[in-house]
């Protein structure tokens, strides 16, 4: 007689993980928590507590508040359901509006949300851009700091998050902003500038292209960045701005109305 499957378990899981998923859920119900009151949430002792939310603040999924000390959610924690969200937004309704705009334009637009210190391309028209720059669509990571998408995402969000999101990228690479002759005070400026215009029009360091971008804002906060790219051969930063930054605002604005909308009608789904 053959012997009996042994059984698995529930030891085989992991607690921590588990745990910081725990938290995870917990603050997303939540308009921010402490220490003490995530560690009574969850029935931790609050040095464990402590330990997660300090592990899930180091990998950019959370940040603390200095204002009240509470810890709240990052946009990265979108990127948990990447998948879901893509199958979602993207090609129902940012990807057509992306579309009619590099047809009147010709030169290829790209989606980009928050991973942490970097930001992740989510979508592009490279593929039927006659400028096109490269033939993947989407699924790669750009730099935070150097490009027009990261620091138009930086100027729109909220101070403690803008502050936590430059500190860990600075944590990373330390010499990521004297290595390109910027100082962190002309950093922020910068970032003001570019909220007081509404976009942002630079060209991307190491590389062969410029970019102008601006936020793509849902409910009074931001949720994506939308960018054209371009090659400095073929026009200025000035020019850019001058050709761009219109069409480019007009389409993130429709794009904002319609993804207010599209998240309503999800949670009135998920209440019925």
């Amino acid at each position: 007689m053959s012997k009996a499957e042994p059984r698995r378990p529930d030891s085989f899981s992991v607690r921590s993980l588990e745990r910081g998923l725990d938290i995870l859920s917990l603050l997303n119900r939540h308009n921010g928590l402490t220490c003490t009151e995530t560690s009574q949430q969850v029935g931790l002792p609050r040095p464990t507590a402590f330990r997660l939310l300090r592990t899930l603040e180091r990998l950019g999924y959370i940040f603390r508040d200095d204002a009240d000390k509470k810890y709240r959610l990052t946009a990265q924690v979108r990127s948990l359901s990447h998948g879901y969200d893509q199958e979602e937004w993207l090609p129902k309704i940012a990807r057509p509006i992306m579309v009619e705009v590099c047809k009147k334009i010709l030169w290829p637009l790209t989606m980009v949300t928050n991973m942490g210190s970097q930001m992740l391309v989510r979508d592009s028209t490279h593929d039927i851009s006659p400028f096109a720059m490269w033939r993947h669509r989407g699924g790669f990571k750009i730099p935070l700091l150097h490009t027009a998408a990261g620091q138009v995402y930086l100027a729109y969000s909220a101070k403690d998050l803008r502050q936590a999101l430059i500190d860990q990228a600075l944590a990373e690479d330390p010499q990521t902003l004297t290595r390109h002759g910027v100082t962190l005070q002309n950093f922020q400026r910068g970032l003001s500038r570019i909220s007081a215009d509404g976009f942002a029009c630079l060209k991307v360091p190491d590389q062969n292209h410029c970019a102008v971008a601006a936020p793509v804002m849902v409910d009074g906060e931001i949720f994506s960045v939308m960018g054209v790219s371009f090659y400095p051969t073929a026009m200025s930063l000035k020019q850019a701005a001058d050709t761009f930054a219109g069409p480019l605002k007009d389409a993130v604005k429709t794009l904002g109305l319609a993804l207010s909308t599209w998240r309503a009608e999800r949670a009135a789904e998920d209440n019925n």
